[in-house]
């Protein structure tokens, strides 16, 4: 089974041309591991553009808001 490292960057790219998709990343969610996709806003047509998981590796959305560079 491929890590989580590996099915996110094999998935990242696609998902960052998503619209409203800002960044992608890796974080805990209980006891299990996720791949965290981080949005301007939630919306349905971000949710039905990002999978629930990504090679069986769960994937969480996170509203965050727009990224800025410090």
């Amino acid at each position: 089974m491929a890590s989580v490292e590996e099915v996110k960057r094999r998935h990242e790219a696609r998902l960052m041309k998503t619209p409203g998709v800002v960044g992608v990343g890796i974080g805990r969610s209980g006891d299990r591991t996720v791949i965290r996709v981080y949005v301007e806003k939630d919306s349905p047509k971000v949710r039905k553009a990002v999978p629930d998981a990504l090679e069986d590796v769960p994937v969480e959305i996170v509203v965050s808001g727009p990224f800025k560079a410090l």
